[in-house]
């Protein structure tokens, strides 16, 4: 336990101090010119022919804000390894220092009910491994944003984000992970499927009550000013067929000077959201697109698929922490002093494997989300007619971005088409709408 508790504190100490020095040196500048600026006669002479149009435009990102972006994009692999060792490294340091055992012969002490228990064991395991986790997402989340000039934020601004986003979701992780250690003590041979229901039930409710009560903790979000952009926001909104009255603006630059917008809501229920810098930075076509693409998922209904999709991937992953989470308690129970995968003190484990399950199911989710933005891409350039547009945004941030990654990194790595599949989308439209390809 003391050997847990001082990784712990190193860890905290870490990312305070790494996170601290950061903040106080002068965030990072970007390019400031990021694309060459096209002329009209640029798009008169922009070639009917997809793969020549699609290169067109990437030869409008200059050498070094192209080396940005892939240098940029490469820190999410050192991130996603970071946060690989870190898992093994803490669940290691748990079980095998004794911690678990520990920790669930004070659980007995303080409260009798079982759940109780198990509830205060999830805090002190979700407590730990937030903390330990602290110096890689310090890294992933604000040290490489800071560096490369996309957010002005205090470290202490972006921490206290951290912890709020923490506490939230552990709420749902604690009542989650309670029902399933319930399941597996009376149901041992099926628990996997009613974790699944489980599952379910809580994915459902997060994303159903995110727009309303969880997305307002972390912005300010307001009704758009009445003007051409919100009229056009809901005329783009009623011609499609989606229940909005209204358009809403979050402050998202607080957070990041990146471009981002969203639909949330599902079930006949929908909140248009605008980020305030898609509002100032993005030229009309541009934010047509934008707002078509957001609308498109909405009316495609990808929140509710990616739910089902999503469910039952985490129901093969509760299968996957059965097979191997028995495995390991064979092996080495006596020495951790757990007996059952029901058992509190198998609580890190379960935990840990579940995780793991999360990383090496990265290409199928990512594939489910990146189906999904394509449909929603095509489904935007139908409703705003607007191909350029989707082109143009693309290589807006393309500092912020790898063009042309490798396709079997947009396979495992990538929850978006890559900028280059994502313009050669939009050309193929463009070409197949243009007045010489339909005589």
């Amino acid at each position: 336990m003391k050997t847990l508790l001082a990784v712990v504190v190193a860890a905290l100490v870490a990312a305070l101090l790494w996170g601290s020095i950061t903040g106080a040196q002068p965030e990072g500048q970007r390019i400031a010119t990021r694309t060459t600026a096209a002329e009209p006669d640029w798009y008169a002479a922009l070639p009917a022919e997809t793969a020549a149009a699609t290169k067109a435009y990437l030869d409008r990102v200059p050498a070094e804000v192209r080396a940005r972006g892939d240098e940029y994009m490469d820190g999410r692999y050192v991130a996603l390894a970071g946060r690989l060792a870190t898992l093994v490294v803490a669940v290691a340091l748990i079980m095998f220092t004794g911690a678990a055992a520990r920790m669930r012969a004070l659980a007995r002490r303080a409260v009798r009910r079982a759940w109780l228990q198990d509830a205060l064991f999830a805090i002190f395991l979700f407590t730990v491994l937030f903390v330990l986790n602290l110096p890689v997402e310090t890294y992933a989340g604000y040290v490489r944003l800071r560096r490369a000039g996309f957010s002005q934020r205090s470290y202490a601004d972006w921490l206290s984000d951290q912890v709020l986003s923490w506490a939230v979701i552990t709420a749902f992780f604690v009542v989650g992970i309670m029902l399933i250690m319930a399941l597996i003590r009376r149901r041992p041979r099926s628990w996997a499927g009613w974790a699944t229901l489980v599952y379910l039930v809580l994915s459902s409710v997060y994303i159903l009550i995110s727009p309303q009560y969880i997305e307002p903790l972390f912005n300010k979000i307001t009704p758009l000013a009445d003007g051409p952009e919100k009229r056009a926001i809901l005329s783009l909104a009623r011609a499609n067929g989606v229940p909005a009255s209204d358009v809403y603006v979050a402050d998202a630059s607080r957070q990041s000077n990146l471009l981002n917008a969203h639909v949330s809501g599902f079930a006949g229920s929908a909140q248009i959201i605008l980020d305030d810098n898609t509002i100032a930075k993005t030229p009309k076509p541009e934010f047509e697109l934008v707002m078509a693409h957001e609308l498109g998922h909405y009316v495609l209904a990808h929140t509710a698929k990616f739910i089902v999709f999503n469910t039952l991937v985490a129901g093969l992953g509760f299968l996957f922490v059965g097979w191997l989470a028995q495995r390991l308690i064979a092996r080495y129970g006596a020495r951790w002093r757990v007996d059952s995968l029901g058992d509190t003190a198998a609580m890190p484990l379960f935990w840990g494997v579940w995780l793991l399950w999360g990383f090496l199911s990265l290409p199928i989710t990512n594939s489910i989300t990146r189906e999904q933005e394509a449909e929603a891409d095509i489904f935007g350039i139908n409703a705003s007619q607007q191909p350029l547009g989707l082109a143009e945004f693309m290589i807006r941030d393309s500092d912020a971005a790898k063009l042309e990654p490798s396709p079997l990194e947009e396979v495992f790595f990538y929850d978006h088409p890559s900028v280059r599949n994502r313009i050669a989308m939009a050309m193929r439209w463009r070409a197949e709408h243009l007045p010489e390809a339909n005589p």
